[in-house]
């Protein structure tokens, strides 16, 4: 089957992997999609993660497949169920000489019940990413663009509450790409405001306003101390959320805080200088992302026609075109893809 492989040297391509073989704790999937996370995505692209990577790898977290086969034992799964995060390869796997990089950009992958197979045998190794392999309700009946969009909202709106956002909570969120986006819908749900969006480019602040932040700061024209405390009367915000993945920026951004305020970085930091290196120890707080705990609290909103998640996503293309796409990313071009499968 393909799979979507890197070196770490800035290189993507297709190539032929293994078929995965599930055993009878576990079902196959075919892919449907699989979508982009701009900022891992490449940073594994790029060997710049703050942890060591085997390459080449098959890249992709964000997919999702339909089962096409269940295994004997398994209890939690059906046959036509349409599952989050499938990969041919679980992390600290290996597949056809290809490391695991979660996979999901590939045509089949696996999915497990964890539940069924420890209950069998408390020593059974299966791999904690499976907690993350949910099934969506077909009754929902979401198209898989829109779906996969889930991956990142649940996460984001877990990490944002974690830490305290609720309503009427000031919030400043930096950074304006996918991942911020989701952010700002996110902190919406939640009841935060005024949410603050501050970034450099007009037109991701443009998207930010559209999709749930209250204000927006071009930190490229403007002060953003200065914008934050005439927005906050002179207050300041009560929590800052990094999306950026830049220290010093978010060292920058310290005095919009307000005397109670705190910082949550929640992007990847490089590993020799993380962000904690520039955050005062009592401004410092620390989030857990919630895609697992959030799961049926986004299923009911979708019931209720809360949520649109097919604003979350800029550009659809065919996996084939899986180097295209990141090179598109790379010059901004895009912000977030769905490649289809």
């Amino acid at each position: 089957m393909k799979a979507a492989i890197t070196d770490g040297a800035g290189k993507v391509w297709l190539e032929d992997i293994p078929m995965p073989r599930p055993n009878d704790y576990q079902c196959l999937c075919r892919h449907l999609v699989c979508a982009s996370c701009t900022g891992t995505d490449r940073k594994h692209i790029h060997n710049q993660l703050p942890w060591a990577q085997v390459y080449p790898g098959v890249l992709g977290h964000e997919s999702l497949g339909v089962v096409v086969e269940v295994g004997k034992k398994v209890k939690q799964y059906r046959l036509g169920d349409v599952v989050f995060r499938p990969t041919p390869v679980y992390p600290g796997d290996s597949i056809g000489g290809f490391s695991s990089m979660w996979g999901g950009f590939a045509e089949y992958g696996l999915v497990t019940d964890a539940t069924a197979w420890q209950a069998d045998d408390p020593a059974a190794p299966a791999n904690s990413y499976s907690q993350y392999q949910l099934t969506i309700p077909g009754e929902l009946n979401l198209d898989p663009a829109a779906a996969v969009q889930l991956i990142t909202l649940k996460e984001v709106t877990g990490f944002a509450h974690s830490v305290g956002v609720t309503l009427n909570t000031p919030t400043l969120l930096l950074g304006a790409g996918s991942v911020a986006l989701a952010f700002c819908r996110g902190i919406k749900l939640l009841g935060g405001y005024p949410l603050i969006v501050a970034a450099r480019k007009d037109c991701q602040l443009a998207t930010a306003a559209k999709i749930g932040a209250d204000y927006v700061i071009n930190t490229e024209k403007q002060s953003l101390p200065e914008v934050v405390r005439e927005i906050t009367g002179g207050k300041g915000v009560s929590r800052l959320i990094d999306a950026t993945g830049s220290p010093q920026y978010i060292a920058q951004c310290l005095p919009a805080l307000a005397a109670d305020g705190k910082v949550s970085p929640y992007a990847t930091y490089p590993a020799d200088d993380p962000a904690e290196r520039h955050i005062p120890a009592d401004k410092l707080l620390a989030g857990r992302t919630g895609e697992v705990w959030t799961h049926e609290y986004f299923l009911s909103a979708l019931r209720h026609n809360m949520i649109r998640l097919d604003d979350l996503y800029s550009h659809r293309l065919p996996l084939r075109l899986i180097a295209q796409g990141f090179e598109m990313i790379e010059r901004k071009e895009a912000m977030k893809i769905v490649f289809a499968i």
